[in-house]
């Protein structure tokens, strides 16, 4: 019993059926934010309004979270 487990074992590993498959997709998810996105943290915006980043966040929308991502606000 054990030599025929280890006999499949040998030709399953000689045959090629573990080695990676070189078309193999890579997948990358990242949950983050950056955080400043283009102006800094903050800027002076069309009629002289202070723009100033907000950073992104969880909320809870319609029973479920979801992530917020982070955007300029107006400062008054």
């Amino acid at each position: 019993m054990k030599k025929t487990v280890l006999l499949i074992a040998a030709l399953l590993t000689l045959s090629g059926v573990f080695a990676p498959r070189a078309d193999a997709v890579a997948i990358s998810v990242g949950i983050n934010d950056r955080p400043y996105y283009v102006h800094g943290p903050g800027y002076w915006g069309p009629g002289h309004v202070y723009r100033v980043w907000v950073p992104g966040h969880y909320s809870w929308r319609y029973h479920h979270r979801v992530w917020v991502h982070g955007h300029y606000r107006a400062r008054y």
